[in-house]
């Protein structure tokens, strides 16, 4: 990685001093800098239409990075603690289905809590591959699926030991963790990979004092949303993987699917997030972490209404707790 740091943000940099250049453009895309379609670029400004550029090669390629795209995913992997980063953007969906689609085949059985995102499911419609589904209990006083209780997991282990991945949600979508490290460890027991959707847990690898984030507890792949808490535009991703995937590999798989045309709006906004991030996201998230509690003390207190919080934890069906 050379002289590298999390303070540099390879795309961003890329981006700007081929701004400075002034070149003109004789290839896609045809708004041509904003000139040739005046109001788009009155809505998202100059600067916005100007970033709207091709793959070149100062600028790099996504599907088969080797300069400033590959120096971002770098320091992201560094960032997050992960083997490998890929920039996505096709949502968080491209991420959670190229994770899928790299860990089982048609008529491999992958073992899932009901709950899973439809991104999942459609992995499968794409793959062939079969799921053995995890009931996860409901709170019915909340009406909320819970977590992926490890009893649970263990017994769907013991039922199917031909399956080749574990999936987990966590954070579920309302803040529910499940004991990621014992199921990590569970499905490696069995020459299981242990997939993570991690939706909702970008936060997960930067607050102090929050639930273990999928690299630390030693997930195999995790899909992190860099959109949600992370603050990337909408529609960017991180796939992260662990030291025993073959990441080439998972890259022919993401290049199935993904476009050959990456926007760099989006890159770039992934690679100025993940250094933001890492400079800042320790305080800014201390800071949110502080305001929720605040949020949850005052509605509790109006009475009729209940924001739940840490007191749901129970060291099986909700583990842990996002607050």
């Amino acid at each position: 990685m050379g002289n590298l740091s999390q303070t540099s943000a390879p795309v961003y940099e890329a981006l700007e001093r081929f701004r400075k250049k002034r070149v003109v453009p004789f290839d896609v895309p045809g708004h041509k800098r904003g000139r040739g379609n005046p109001e788009l670029r009155e809505l998202l400004g100059e600067k916005c239409v100007n970033l709207d550029v091709n793959s070149m090669k100062p600028l790099d390629n996504l599907c088969h990075p080797v300069s400033v795209i590959r120096d971002a995913e770098e320091l992201a992997a560094e960032a997050f603690g992960a083997a490998h980063a890929f920039f996505m953007v096709g949502g968080t969906t491209s991420s959670v289905q190229s994770m899928v689609l790299a860990s089982c085949k048609a008529g491999d059985k992958i073992i899932l809590p009901r709950n899973v995102h439809k991104s999942v499911i459609n992995a499968l419609v794409l793959n062939g591959a079969i799921p053995v589904y995890i009931n996860p209990q409901v709170d019915s006083k909340l009406g909320i699926s819970l977590g992926m209780e490890i009893g649970e997991v263990a017994k769907a282990i013991k039922a199917n030991p031909d399956a080749t991945a574990v999936l987990v949600n966590n954070p579920t979508y309302y803040g529910i963790c499940s004991d990621l490290r014992s199921i990590v460890k569970l499905a490696h027991e069995h020459n299981m990979l242990c997939l993570v959707d991690e939706a909702h847990g970008t936060h997960f690898y930067f607050g102090k004092n929050m639930p273990v984030n999928a690299m630390a507890a030693g997930a195999d792949m995790a899909s992190v949303s860099m959109h949600k808490s992370g603050g990337s535009l909408t529609q960017s991703s991180l796939l992260l993987t662990g030291p025993n995937v073959n990441w080439e590999y998972v890259s022919q798989i993401i290049n199935l699917t993904q476009t050959t045309s990456a926007s760099y709006l989006l890159l770039s906004s992934l690679d100025i997030s993940r250094r933001n991030l890492y400079m800042r996201g320790e305080a800014s998230f201390g800071k949110v972490q502080e305001m929720a509690e605040y949020a949850r003390e005052e509605i509790n207190s109006i009475g009729g209404f209940y924001a739940y919080g840490r007191e749901l934890k129970n060291g099986s069906s909700i583990y842990d707790f996002d607050v």
